[in-house]
């Protein structure tokens, strides 16, 4: 096992901070930032549906997120999914809640408005 990447960041408030890359981080850091604004992020993985006239549209973009020197929040690893232009941070059980969401309201709300909008064009 290889030892960890070390990067260094320097922030207006704490100098040059040095810290652990984790492997999974592909953000480039910024220099001159708060301390606790320094982030780890993910590969960006977004939903993807081909809008008729528009083509494809991304949606609900997930990646890993950490902020290593959080003050006011987590310094853990979470799931950020961007939602209404916000990125919210879900754990796994905050994740498993929104996959649940997400597949209730495929299958309760969608799935039957299809079959009406099918129903309603067969009667045109």
């Amino acid at each position: 096992m290889s030892a960890p990447r070390i990067v260094s960041v320097r922030t207006v408030d704490h100098g040059v901070v040095d810290l652990p890359e984790p492997a999974w981080c592909v953000k480039v850091h910024q220099d001159d930032v708060h301390r606790a604004d320094i982030h780890h992020q993910g590969v960006e993985q977004p939903a993807v549906v081909d809008v008729p006239d528009t083509g494809p549209v991304r949606f609900l973009t997930a990646f890993l997120s950490q902020y290593p020197f959080a003050e006011h929040a987590s310094r853990g690893i979470a799931v950020a999914v961007e939602i209404e232009g916000e990125h919210y941070e879900f754990d796994p059980a905050g994740l498993g809640d929104l996959a649940a969401t997400l597949t209730a309201h495929a299958l309760y709300t969608l799935l039957p408005l299809r079959a009406r909008l099918q129903s309603l064009g067969e009667e045109s």
